[in-house]
């Protein structure tokens, strides 16, 4: 049995063919198009391969459908010459392939037949076949047959016409003698001179040009007679709006100084730090390093910039994202990485004019921060994702591989203009004839105002207390607002004094731990305090001496240490009243202390400061050791050349001792 098949590459073996049309144009563009069309194929033998050369007997039918019906068009049998299995044979060679014909087809399907053997499955023709009818369109003459869906717009000229248009005396020009009623719409029309439109109205959005020459217009009536009163607008009824010459309503919110002669002002240049000294960045542990900064509410911001500086071995390998108040997970790309290959240092700020990248699914954009309220926490976040080599050219200064560190956060802060609605700035002096109430705090002056005949009765802020200018020059003022309110340890004045430590004399802060009340168990100090920010804990010891710390970070329980908790040190309030703040010093390769150990977090220890460890409470919350030098500064000893660590004469200025008192009383306190 005889096959046919394309060149189409399909997997059916029956009657399968392609056609192939070329139908060449003549050199002018009505030229006949060409009667016939070449068809290419393939026949194989039932096994599969070519069939035998040779002259074969093949009719050719065009049909409507795929099956059934009646053939429009067949030629045949004709002699079709098989080579190689190979086939071609031009269409309409003896039987011409007529224009009706094949216009009459919706489509068309080609069938062959091969000498007596059955005919061959139909096959759809595409577009070549189709092709003759451009035949038609080479000598087209009818009526009827073109219709305006056929032209497009602009494609016949007014010249081209053969009857008059839009009611013009002649074809092609002016319309000179239109009369019609809505054949001409308005946005057609254009009027170089006047036009007279006799009794009847005319209704328009807006007119062209000054007006004065249009009638029957509305103006407004009436005048302004108190004394004062200028025009602000017009009623709807045409009367004038008059208002005073000064209205409050109408001034700006930064009007202050505008209207006081610039002695007044509600706009403010604040600038909020991160409070604490340099944070370590993790050398590649897969951490960041954390810096909070927590800014006040001052009112709307007007302007930002938020300034940071890193120093690390080698800034290619660091990213540092900023986390605003609204967005605590996804946040602003502030550089990534933060330099090139083996830069030190970055210092850059960042503005609405520069904006940092706000990351997919970000909160807002630093530049919807202006109009604002910025209050709230900021955290910036450092990461670095390779290890440092601390015997490379100046990265001794940075690398810590005892403490798997690599540089450090130098600075992070925001500076708004802001437009407040909490304060007022007024400049030169200021005289009250009646009594002065005051619901808030007073700021005071600082440690520079002076104290005599022609300041007296004035105060000041001394850095840990109040004082007040009398005869006797500055005296403390005893009378304070007392920071840790119901505190059985401290009096107000000491807690004054921690707050000058920390560095917010305004700063309140809530007892979450006391030892008395709660029971004297390290388990119980963290599940009542863990994870409420910083943190003053204040001990009272059995010889007498009144301890403590500031945790600038919030306890969690992790059972490690914290490298990121900047800020943080120990203090005794009496009898010293010092702070032992972070050491900072360097003794080479042969120094195996920590400088950033800055607290020790773990359940069953109580508040625990530095690496050495500087102060120890136990998990009974009584007993402990001092041993300070180690991440914290002595006041006194030198003993170990590490400025004081292990002398006896340092722990003793801390603690008295080194473990020989105990715990009478502690409390912690959050802000």
């Amino acid at each position: 049995m005889r096959q046919l098949r394309t060149f189409l590459g399909t997997t059916r073996r029956l009657a399968l063919f392609a056609v192939t049309a070329v139908l060449l144009c003549a050199g002018t563009s009505f030229a006949a198009a060409p009667t016939t069309t070449l068809i290419e194929g393939v026949l194989t033998s039932s096994g599969g391969g070519a069939a035998a050369d040779g002259t074969y007997d093949v009719t050719f039918s065009l049909w409507e459908a795929q099956s059934g019906g009646t053939a429009t068009w067949s030629e045949g049998p004709v002699k079709v010459i098989v080579k190689g299995g190979q086939f071609s044979y031009p269409l309409g060679t003896s039987k011409p392939l007529t224009m009706v014909k094949l216009a009459a087809l919706k489509t068309q399907w080609l069938a062959l037949k091969i000498g007596s053997d059955p005919a061959l499955p139909r096959q759809l023709v595409h577009a070549t076949l189709f092709a003759r009818w451009a035949d038609n369109a080479g000598g087209l003459t009818c009526t009827g047959c073109v219709t305006s869906n056929h032209l497009a717009n602009n494609s016949v000229a007014a010249s081209k016409m053969g009857f008059n248009y839009a009611g013009s005396a002649s074809k092609g020009g002016p319309a000179s003698d239109l009369n019609c009623t809505g054949c001409v719409s308005v946005k057609e029309m254009k009027f170089d001179g006047n036009a007279n439109f006799g009794a009847y109205a005319v209704t328009a959005k807006s007119f062209i040009g000054d007006g004065s020459q249009l009638t029957g217009l509305k103006l407004p009536k009436g005048e302004c007679t108190k004394k004062g009163e200028v025009v602000k607008g017009i009623n709807p009824d045409g009367s004038l709006k008059c208002v005073l010459a000064l209205d409050p309503s109408a001034l700006p919110a930064d009007g202050l100084d505008e209207i006081s002669n610039g002695l007044i002002s509600n706009q403010f240049i604040d600038e909020v730090a991160a409070t604490g000294t340099k944070i370590p960045i993790p050398d590649n542990q897969g951490t960041d390093a954390v810096w909070n900064l927590t800014f006040p509410n001052i009112g709307k911001a007007q302007t930002i910039d938020i300034h940071v500086k890193v120093e690390s071995t080698d800034l290619s390998t660091v990213s540092m994202t900023l986390l605003p108040p609204d967005d605590k997970k996804t946040g602003w790309l502030l550089c990534d990485p933060c330099g090139k290959k083996d830069t030190k240092k970055y210092d850059a700020t960042f503005s609405p004019a520069k904006p940092p990248q706000a990351q997919k699914g970000a909160g807002k954009k630093i530049a919807d921060w202006i109009g604002s309220n910025p209050q709230g926490l900021w955290t910036l976040k450092v990461k670095d994702t390779s290890y440092c080599v601390p015997q490379a050219p100046g990265n001794s200064v940075y690398c810590d591989p005892t403490q798997k560190t690599d540089g450090w956060i130098a600075l992070f802060t925001i500076k708004l203009q802001t437009l407040s609605n909490q304060k007022i700035a007024v400049s030169g002096d200021q005289s009250i004839s009646g009594n002065l109430t005051v619901k808030g705090a007073i700021q005071m002056g600082g440690k520079s105002a002076k104290c005599d005949a022609t300041t007296r009765g004035t105060i000041r802020w001394n850095g840990t207390a109040g004082e007040l200018c009398d005869a006797n020059g500055w005296t403390l003022i005893t009378t304070l607002p007392d920071a840790f309110s119901s505190s059985k340890i401290i009096t107000p004045t000491q807690g004054a004094m921690i707050n000058g430590w920390i560095g917010n004399p305004q700063a309140k802060w809530k007892l979450c731990y006391r030892r008395s009340d709660d029971g004297a168990s390290s388990s119980t100090f963290h599940s009542k305090c863990n994870g409420k920010g910083d943190t003053v804990t204040i001990a009272k010891l059995d010889n007498g001496r009144i301890i403590g710390g500031y945790a600038g970070c919030s306890w969690y329980s992790k059972g490690s240490y914290n490298y990121s908790c900047g800020g943080s040190f120990p203090f005794n309030v009496s009898p010293l009243g010092h702070a032992y703040r972070k050491r900072n010093y360097s003794n080479g390769s042969s120094n195996s202390f920590s400088h950033n150990y800055w607290i020790y977090d773990a359940s069953n220890y109580g508040p625990t400061f530095g690496g050495g460890h500087d102060w120890y409470v136990s998990s009974n919350m009584t007993t402990g050791y001092c041993n300070l030098g180690h991440d914290y500064t002595c006041r006194l000893g030198t003993g170990n050349n590490y400025s004081g660590y292990g002398s006896s004469d340092c722990r003793n200025d801390f603690c008295g001792s080194y473990n020989s008192w105990k715990i009478t009383e502690l409390e912690v306190w959050y802000r």
